[in-house]
């Protein structure tokens, strides 16, 4: 039965290549190869990527004598990245699974069910584990020669951190799991811990160099800081050729994986099928206040995004970047004052605009909010209101969520870098100039590009052409303003161009509008 499970996860897998989430159909050979090898050049990228890290770190050490020191630093790097992805994964593929409930309504074992599922989470964990040990290990042999014993260590060392990663990332996976279930605001959940991964995702890439200059001009302190943690000298000396080392570490790690999938086994029936923590409502007859059409379509897209926490974090990722760059833009004020004091006030407030124009471009709500519709587009036709107004919700909706954190970034911005009032209202009004235009373009390409038989609405958005060509329409509109800005920059003032650039988004804004408002009315129509 194991290996029947096993060949099942594999095919489900593989045929992801061939196979389209949105029709079901087989996609033509052509298109499966070209997303295998766009697969194999993203592996590719990351594994250079770990290879110019490692070319970094590992003679210096090594010339020290500190080689455990280097694999240390690397199977902190690998475990981590292995943890957050595994974590990330545990929750759907374990506990989340569409065929969950007719496996367990089958003669199969919980435990086989189970311990599929976790071989394919450990097949993934070993990929991200792969991607940054084994750069690391050919860093190693190029530097120091090839020695048979330390690169059999190393090969077995890369097979069983996965282990202990994938141990951590299922506990993990159960926890979030079973407070998704519990708690009324799971979707609050899923923010949490969204902007918490982007959080600390960014702090860490802000302090890499930083941390790795120290730790190749200071390689004999971080030796012995590290030695107190037995785990890390471990896994580094067993890589280095320690056989006593790979020992424990094979033990520590195999021990850890055993019992969380004992204690895993114990709880899957009853996580699998746990009730929700959703509120039972009691009906209680009260009175419904009328209120406008415009005001009841505008709450009801509010509401669908905000409900939606994959929808947000899909098509309204320009705003959660804004909030984040709220908090980087306080924390490094010191760099907008140095970016000031090189190229002056006036041009860093161009600069700010610029960037805050290329935020504000990520979102795509309206680049998706027909689609989102879906199969029930025809309550809202077969409504009583006008479909200009439904237009109006949709744009307006799209304006509100990106322009509120956008503009709050910009005037945090220009606040720390001293921007004249006038100016710093001529980059507020260009933020706000272009995100109408996004806006309207969003409704437009949708319009003509709708996908109303989706199977969840994550796929109305990530599979959706017309958001594609929005983002990358709204990307290059904006790289537009950096050449005018070099063409004009010296014969006006910054506040001169930005008002400029705010008259000619909104006169674009007006065609994509003009276009919704009229042939747009007859496509919704027929849709």
């Amino acid at each position: 039965m194991l290996k029947a499970l096993l060949k099942k996860q594999f095919l489900e897998t593989v045929s992801a290549l061939f196979t389209s989430a949105k029709t079901g159909k087989k996609r033509s050979p052509i298109v499966g190869l070209l997303l295998a090898v766009l697969l194999l050049y993203a592996i590719g990228a990351q594994a250079y990527l770990f290879f110019t890290l490692s070319q970094s770190l590992c003679a210096p050490l090594v010339s020290a004598g500190l080689d455990w020191v280097y694999f240390a630093l690397v199977g902190i790097l690998a475990f981590t990245i292995a943890c957050v992805m595994g974590a990330l994964l545990s929750k759907a593929k374990l506990y989340e699974a569409k065929d969950n409930e007719l496996l367990l309504a089958m003669p199969v074992k919980p435990s086989a069910i189970l311990l599929a599922r976790m071989i394919g989470l450990y097949a993934f964990d070993l990929l991200f584990v792969a991607l940054v040990f084994l750069p690391a290990i050919i860093e190693y042999f190029i530097v120091t020669g090839f020695s048979v014993l330390p690169f059999a260590f190393c090969l077995i060392t890369t097979l069983i951190l996965p282990l202990g990663a994938l141990a951590l990332g299922a506990l993990l996976g159960w926890l979030i799991a079973w407070l998704s279930a519990k708690l009324r605001a799971k979707n609050l959940l899923t923010y949490l811990v969204f902007i918490l991964f982007f959080v600390g995702y960014f702090y860490l890439t802000s302090k890499m160099n930083e941390a790795l200059s120290w730790a190749m001009a200071n390689g004999n302190a971080m030796g012995e800081s590290l030695s107190g943690v037995f785990v890390l000298r471990w896994i580094g000396e067993a890589c280095a050729g320690d056989t006593l080392s790979l020992l424990f570490f094979v033990l520590l790690f195999g021990g850890a994986f055993a019992l969380v999938y004992f204690v895993l086994v114990k709880t899957f029936l009853a996580t699998v099928t746990m009730q929700t923590g959703e509120r039972k409502r009691a009906y209680k007859e009260r009175k419904i206040k009328r209120g406008s059409a415009f005001f009841s379509l505008f709450k009801k897209e509010v509401l669908r995004t905000v409900k939606g926490p994959m929808v947000l974090l899909n098509a309204g990722m320009g705003s959660i970047l804004s909030v984040i760059a709220c908090v980087l833009v306080l924390v490094n004020a010191d760099l907008l004052s140095s970016l000031s004091n090189a190229v002056g006030t006036e041009e860093a407030s161009v600069i700010v605009c610029i960037v805050a124009c290329f935020i504000a471009s990520s979102n795509v709500v309206t680049a998706s909010s027909v689609s989102l519709e879906g199969e029930n587009i025809w309550i809202l036709q077969t409504a009583p209101v006008d479909t200009r107004t439904v237009f109006l919700t949709k744009i307006a909706w799209h304006f509100v969520l990106t322009a509120l954190p956008t503009t709050v970034c910009a005037i945090i911005a220009c606040a720390v870098l001293g921007t004249p009032f006038f100016t710093a209202v001529t980059v507020v009004l260009a933020v706000w100039a272009v995100t109408l235009f996004c806006a309207g373009l969003g409704l437009l390409l949708n319009l003509k590009m709708p996908n109303l038989h989706w199977t969840n609405e994550t796929a109305a958005v990530k599979q959706s052409p017309s958001a594609l060509l929005a983002l990358f329409g709204g990307w290059a509109s904006c790289a537009l303003l950096i050449g005018g800005y070099f063409w004009l920059g010296a014969y006006i003032p910054a506040w001169g161009y930005l008002l400029a650039v705010t008259a000619l988004f909104a006169l674009a804004f007006s065609l994509p509008f003009v276009w919704v408002m009229k042939r747009g009315v007859k496509i919704w129509e027929t849709l």
